[in-house]
């Protein structure tokens, strides 16, 4: 059971329990197997049992939680659930790019140009938090650029995995300089409209910022068990 916190009123509630949550799960703060009462955690965030219940079914929609009896059992990620995941992104966003390029190259670059722009202010206020948004913003603007609904649905299922997974690793990582010089090779890709190298591109993009998240997230946990442990 996560620590008896207050939600604030101005974002919906259930937002705002969904968000806690997930971001205690993929942290490891509630680990695998730890079971979630809906009664319990409406009474340990004050919030009445409707946010709860929503907060759940979302989290069970995500993968991260299953039902066990009346209750839900935490699932989370492990390691090779972090790897398929990324796989999945990796299909997904070498297709977005590929037809970003032809269908809205400018608006890809528009809203590209602007989440570096972000990233580079970001890193220049050791802002890690508004870093790792703008680093979505970036990945996302490849699907709202395709042209294809149906893609951009899928990937919006998982934008919130995705998005506490970068918000939860990006002050880990080596310098963010690094990650700024590796988009903006990939947004000078996407202006010579060549689909094999705009591809291969995206995958490298992809598969980097895997290695990081994952070393980094794995690592965040190993701390925090030691930690509980001792």
């Amino acid at each position: 059971m996560p620590p008896a916190r207050r939600v604030s009123r101005p974002e919906a509630l259930g937002d705002q329990v969904v968000a806690m949550l997930r971001s205690d799960i993929l942290s490891g703060a509630l680990p695998v197997d730890d079971v979630l009462v809906e009664a319990a955690l409406a009474q340990s965030f004050g919030v009445s049992r409707g946010p709860v219940r929503d907060a759940l079914r979302t989290l069970a929609a995500e993968g991260l939680i299953a039902p066990a009896g009346r209750s839900f059992r935490v699932v989370g990620l492990d390691e090779q659930d972090l790897r398929d995941l990324f796989a999945l992104r990796a299909l997904l966003e070498v297709s977005a790019a590929q037809w970003s390029a032809v269908v809205d190259p400018d608006g890809f670059k528009d809203a590209a140009d602007s989440a570096l722009e972000d990233m580079r202010r970001a890193e220049a206020a050791a802002d890690p938090a508004a870093f790792a948004q703008a680093d979505l913003a970036f990945h996302s603007a490849f699907f709202t650029s395709c042209g294809n609904r149906r893609l951009l649905a899928v990937w919006e299922q998982h934008v919130p995995t995705f998005a506490e997974l970068f918000r939860l690793t990006t002050a880990l990582d080596e310098p963010l300089a690094c990650s700024i010089e590796w988009h903006r090779q990939m947004l000078d890709t996407m202006r010579t409209g060549d689909p094999e190298a705009i591809a291969a591109q995206a995958r490298k993009l992809v598969s980097g910022g895997e290695e990081q998240i994952i070393d980094a997230l794995l690592r965040t946990r190993e701390v925090r068990a030691t930690r509980e442990n001792t």
